[in-house]
C-alpha cells in the first residue's frame, strides 16, 4: 500500500507530458475530421474524448497496483493475449478482409495492443529471475519463443508492422537484463540473412563472413551451429515469406523503394504525406488550415498519418515540441529504470519505454518516407481506442513503479 511519503515522489512532469500529448492528439483528430458544416463534433472525436477520459481513469487506477501484483499477473496476461489473438483470427473484423479487431458495438478492441504489453511483462518476469542465464545464444531461445508466438499470430491477421514491433522489443530488454552486445549481434544475424538473401552473391558472401567470425569466436560449438543454421534457414525462407505476404504489403515495400513509380497507387500516401509536411514550413499554416488535409488529399490522416497533419498545421516548431514530449517521456523512463531496486520493475519500464520509442520512431519515419508504410499509429496521439487505452494504462504502471522505486 502506498503511503503519503511515497506520493511526494510522484512524477508530475511525466504525467503532464503524457496528458499534453493526449490533448494534442484530440486536437489533431478534431482537425483531421473537421467539417465546417457539421453542427456537432464528429463521432470520431467524441469517441476519442470518451476513450481518453476512460484511459485517464484507468491510468490513475493502475498507479495503485503493486509491482508484485503485476509480476504475478504476467503469465495470466500473456496467456489471455494469446487466446485473444487466436480468437480474433476466427471471429475478428477488419477494413479489407483482415482480422484485427473485435467488434464491440460502438467500440472496437485490437488484441495486439494488449499483447504488446503482455509480452513485455512476460519477458520481464522471465529475465528478472536470478537463475536465468543469458551468456550463450542457446539461452536466448526461450525469450525468443515468448516473442515469436504472438508475432506469428499477429502476422496472420495480417499486421506486419505490429508483428515486427514485437521482435524489436527483445534486444533492448535482453541488453538491460545483462546480455552481452556480441550475443545480441549474433541474434540479429538471421534477420540480416533474410534481407541479403534476395541477392545470391551478397547472401553467399554474408554466410562466408559469418562462418569465419563464428569459427574464430570463443563460444560453444552448439551455439555456433545454432547461429549459422538459423541464418541459413531464414535466408532460404526469405523468397517464400516474400511470396506469401499480402499483395498490399509487397506493394508498400516496392512503393517505399520507388514512390514515384507507384504515385497513383500505393505510393500516393507517402507522396501526399511529404507534401503536407513540407508545406508546413517552420510555423505551419495554422490550426484547421491544412490544405492537404482539408481537401482529403492525405489518406488515413487521423490515424497512421496524424503526424503529417500536425506538421502541416503547426510546422517544424510544432513537430519539435511534440517530439520533445515523446523524448522527455522515454528519457524519464530509462532514468527511472536505472534507479528502481526491483529488477522486474526495471525491465518492465525499459520495455514500455522501448515500445513508445520504437512505435513513435516508426510512425514518424513512415510519414517522412524513411520506412515503408506499416499501418502503425502514433502512440497517445493517433485516433484509436485500443492503443490509447492500453498506452495510458502502461503510463500508469510506470508512474506506480516510480512511486515504489525503493522497494525490492
Amino acid at each position: 500500500m502506498l503511503n503519503r511519503r511515497q506520493f511526494r515522489d510522484f512524477d508530475t512532469g511525466f504525467l503532464v507530458a503524457t496528458l499534453a500529448i493526449v490533448v494534442v492528439g484530440i486536437a489533431m483528430v478534431y482537425s483531421a475530421t473537421y467539417d465546417p458544416d457539421a453542427a456537432s463534433l464528429s463521432p470520431l472525436v467524441q469517441r476519442q474524448l470518451m476513450v481518453a477520459g476512460i484511459g485517464v481513469l484507468l491510468m490513475a487506477g493502475v498507479v495503485l497496483v503493486s509491482q508484485e501484483t503485476v509480476e504475478g499477473l504476467a503469465p495470466v496476461l500473456y496467456g489471455l493475449a494469446i487466446v485473444l489473438l487466436v480468437a480474433v483470427l476466427l471471429v475478428g473484423v477488419g477494413k479489407s478482409g483482415e482480422r484485427r479487431w473485435f467488434d464491440l458495438g460502438p467500440l472496437r478492441f485490437q488484441p495486439s495492443e494488449l499483447a504488446k504489453y503482455a509480452v513485455i511483462f512476460a519477458l520481464a518476469r522471465y529475465l528478472a529471475r536470478r537463475k536465468t542465464r543469458l551468456d550463450r545464444p542457446v539461452h536466448l531461445l526461450l525469450p525468443l519463443a515468448i516473442v515469436l508466438v504472438p508475432t506469428a499470430l499477429v502476422l496472420r491477421e495480417p499486421d506486419l508492422g505490429t508483428s515486427l514491433l514485437f521482435l524489436l522489443l527483445l534486444p533492448p530488454m535482453l541488453y538491460w537484463a545483462g546480455t552481452k552486445p556480441i550475443l545480441l549481434l549474433f541474434l540479429l544475424m538471421p534477420v540480416i540473412s533474410m534481407v541479403v538473401a534476395f541477392n545470391w552473391i551478397a547472401w553467399v558472401l554474408f554466410l562466408a563472413l559469418l562462418g569465419t567470425v563464428l569459427y574464430v569466436s570463443r563460444i560453444f560449438m552448439v551455439d555456433k551451429i545454432i547461429v549459422f543454421t538459423t541464418s541459413v534457414v531464414t535466408g532460404r525462407l526469405s523468397p517464400f515469406l516474400w511470396s506469401h505476404l499480402e499483395d498490399y504489403q509487397r506493394h508498400r515495400v516496392l512503393a517505399f523503394l520507388n514512390p514515384e513509380k507507384y504515385r497513383f497507387s500505393t505510393g500516393y500516401q507517402l507522396i501526399q504525406s511529404k507534401i503536407a509536411i513540407g508545406s508546413g514550413s517552420a510555423m505551419g499554416k495554422g490550426f484547421l488550415q491544412g490544405t492537404q488535409k482539408n481537401f482529403a488529399f492525405l489518406p488515413e490522416q487521423h490515424t497512421d498519418f496524424i503526424f503529417s497533419v500536425l506538421a502541416e498545421e503547426f510546422g517544424f516548431l510544432g513537430c519539435l515540441l511534440v517530439l520533445g514530449l515523446y523524448l522527455f517521456l522515454v528519457v524519464r523512463m530509462f532514468r527511472l529504470a536505472g534507479t528502481v531496486r526491483n529488477r522486474f520493475a526495471g525491465l518492465v519500464i525499459v520495455g514500455i519505454a522501448s515500445a513508445l520509442f520504437l512505435q513513435s520512431t516508426i510512425n514518424v519515419g513512415v510519414t517522412l518516407g524513411l520506412f515503408p508504410v506499416t499501418g502503425m499509429t502514433l502512440p497517445l496521439l493517433s485516433y484509436g481506442g485500443s492503443s490509447l487505452l492500453v498506452t495510458l494504462a502502461s503510463m500508469g504502471i510506470v508512474l506506480g513503479m516510480g512511486l515504489r522505486r525503493m522497494e525490492y
